[in-house]
């Protein structure tokens, strides 16, 4: 009997997980909590290359959105005992299927004032909005080194708004309300390529948006109702190409990325009084870099940094003009905190600052300071 066991023991101990290892997961269920705060500042409008102090404008926007996620990894992901958590699904190169649901609500609300030698305009504004959105994702791993990577997304916003504009001293007065519906759906196609534990990756995005607005106008005076149909469709192009670095034993993750994008609309008016609308286009370029430190096997801490500008050009089909410029700045900063090997709290926080010119190029425009501050508080389960 000692003999078999001293047989027996060495292959016991062959036989169970490395230490600190835990048996592989194939499941991940997450739930995830946003808050969005946009603030428009006070605009600088120049008429022909003098400031002019006789406009105020100010808007607050506020977002809220709860979503789910589920994504389900093709032969498990083995936990080492060495690699940190967060890094496990990236390090095991499984393929993967993950789908998303989103739903949330925002509430808009501004006040613009112009106010000249003979009159004052003032216009206050408000609007309440739903969102849904659904995606489905994947990746699929056709060897080591090689994935291809798909998924599809559709979303659905309604608003309903409400205006009032009042002339002084006249008195004239109209109401106003409005009715928006929109519906997106994009497409995404890439493939990525791991150099070592290093990767590389290009994706193209081709989406397409319907956006509808009906307006009822009622002036005071006795004037009949104006009733309009705003019909905008949109297309959607855009390639981006990203880099990872996995450095320091994996202890620190590098991300960078860089975009391209191009949108082009086509707008119809319909009221008694017009037909065709406008054409429109925009050039978007966006490039970010992340960093990501793990402390401890539990804990991953990071930052990053985007610029963004956006280039916008409206007008007849035959000659598209300038209409604006736009530059966002964006820091944000993100923890996740594995409170066991399976379970994790996250939390997100960014702010971005805006600046936007309308028309670009000229003596006469109107520049406007937007800050958009958002926290998102998550949780998820490995199994």
């Amino acid at each position: 009997m000692p003999r078999r066991a001293g047989i027996l023991a060495p292959l016991l101990l062959l036989a169970l997980p490395a230490a600190g290892a835990e048996p592989s997961f194939r499941t991940e269920l997450s739930i995830g909590a946003s808050w969005e705060s946009i603030e428009t500042h006070r605009p600088l409008v120049v008429l022909g290359g003098t400031p002019s102090a006789g406009y105020d404008y100010s808007a607050d926007e506020k977002a809220r959105t709860l979503e789910v996620a589920a994504t389900r990894w093709f032969g498990g992901v083995t936990d080492d005992g060495a690699t940190p958590l967060a890094l496990l699904p990236y390090v095991a190169r499984a393929s993967r299927v993950s789908a998303r649901v989103a739903a949330g609500g925002t509430s808009r609300d501004s006040f613009g004032r112009s106010s000249g030698q003979l009159a004052t305009y003032e216009v206050w504004y408000a609007g309440d909005a739903s969102l849904r959105e659904a995606q489905l994702s994947g990746e699929w791993f056709i060897g080591r080194g090689i994935a291809l990577r798909g998924g599809l997304e559709h979303g659905r916003e309604r608003e309903t708004a409400a205006s009032t504009s009042l002339e002084s001293p006249s008195g004239r007065a109209e109401v106003a309300t409005a009715t928006t519906r929109t519906k997106v759906t994009s497409g995404t196609l890439g493939a990525s390529l791991r150099l070592g534990e290093h990767e590389v990756s290009i994706s193209g995005v081709y989406g397409a948006s319907d956006r509808s607005r009906e307006d009822a106008t009622v002036f005071t005076g006795g004037s009949l109702p104006l009733f309009s149909r705003l019909t905008t469709d949109g297309l959607t192009r855009r390639g981006r190409v990203a880099a990872r670095l996995l450095l320091l034993r994996r202890r620190l993750a590098v991300d960078l990325s860089g975009e391209y994008a191009l949108a082009t609309s086509s707008s119809d008016l319909d009221t008694t009084l017009s037909g065709p609308y406008a054409k429109g286009r925009t050039i978007g370029r966006r490039a970010t870099l992340e960093a990501t430190w793990y402390p401890t096997r539990r804990l991953e801490v990071g930052a990053g940094l985007a610029y963004e500008t956006r280039d916008a050009s409206s007008g007849s089909a035959r000659a598209l003009r300038p209409s604006s410029e736009e530059t966002t700045r964006t820091l944000g900063f993100a923890a996740r905190w594995f409170a066991t090997e399976r379970a994790a709290v996250t939390f997100d926080a960014s702010r971005s600052e805006a600046e936007s010119i309308s028309p670009p190029g000229g003596s006469t425009y109107q520049r406007f300071d937007e800050t958009t501050t958002r926290l998102v508080l998550g949780a998820a389960v490995r199994f």
